[in-house]
Parts: structure tokens; C-alpha cells; sequence
């Protein structure tokens, strides 16, 4: 499978779990913050019980397998929030290694709870793929350390 493919398959991944990420916020914040989530069965939207295709988050994720992939997702988010130093590739270096260690983490969960073979050994490929990635991009970094005023987020200094 082609490192195209390979980055297309993980964007799709990446894409829908931001989607239910995404959902799930916002039904946090729409909420009351006196009013609970909701249990099956309960009445909401004019008295009419909420389907189970539509329940809270929280009892969507139940198994360890979803709970996982979301856990990897929101440390992955969180490890991203970088502010840009205005250099494009300090910037690409520094956003695609919390990037590459979320598909990493993202394939771990597939080969501890995925039975497809297909999909098995896209996700040791992926693996192996993104350390190999992760290394140049650390050893990158290393040879180009970034200014001080880059480290702290602030915008390059561009020469006249």
C-alpha cells in the first residue's frame, strides 16, 4: 500500500473521529449545566425518547477499543496546540510529530483490538512508517533548533 494511501486512510480515520469529537462537544455545550447528559429512555425533545443511534457521547464509548482511539485523539489535539513561530518549517516539523505519534497511537489500538488482516498490517506499516518519520523529523529539529523568539511562539524574524 502506497504512503499516499497509507495518509489518506489515516486522514479519513483522524477526520471521523474529530466529527464524534467534535459532536460531543457540542452537545456538551448546548447543555444546561444543571441538566444531565441523559440516560437510554429518557424523554427529551418534546417528550419523546432519545434513540439509541443518538445518545450522549459518553455511552457511545464505551468500549475500550472507541475509548482508546478518542484518548489518543484528544492527546494528540492537545499536543498540537503549538502557537506558530512564522517559520513554515519549524511550524511543519513541530505540528507533524504530535501528528505522526497520534497515528502511531491510533494504530496501537487497531492491532491490540482489530481482527481485519488488511487493516492488521496497514497499522504495522503505519507504525513503522511514522517512527522511521518521527526520527527525521527530531533530527531535524536538532540541527535546526528553533530562535527564542521561535520556541516561545513568536513570529520569525524574516531578512530585509
Amino acid at each position: 500500500m502506497t504512503t499516499i494511501r497509507c495518509c489518506h486512510v489515516l486522514a479519513s480515520c483522524a477526520a471521523a473521529l474529530a466529527l464524534i469529537a467534535g459532536t460531543a462537544l457540542a452537545q456538551s455545550a448546548n447543555q444546561p449545566a444543571n441538566q444531565s447528559a441523559g440516560q437510554p429512555g429518557e424523554e427529551r425533545m418534546q417528550g419523546h425518547p432519545m434513540p439509541s443511534d443518538q445518545l450522549p457521547q459518553d455511552q457511545l464509548i464505551r468500549d475500550p477499543a472507541s475509548q482508546a482511539y478518542m484518548d489518543g485523539m484528544r492527546k494528540m489535539n492537545r499536543d498540537m496546540r503549538k502557537p506558530m513561530t512564522g517559520d513554515a518549517d519549524q511550524d511543519f516539523a513541530r505540528m507533524m510529530l504530535p501528528h505522526h505519534h497520534g497515528a502511531v497511537d491510533m494504530a496501537k489500538v487497531q492491532l491490540k483490538y482489530g481482527k481485519d488482516p488488511e487493516l492488521r498490517a496497514l497499522a504495522r506499516k503505519i507504525v513503522d512508517d511514522q517512527a522511521r518519520e518521527i526520527a527525521q523529523l527530531q533530527d531535524w529539529l536538532k540541527r535546526h533548533p528553533a530562535t527564542p523568539a521561535q520556541a516561545e511562539g513568536g513570529a520569525a524574524k524574516t531578512p530585509k
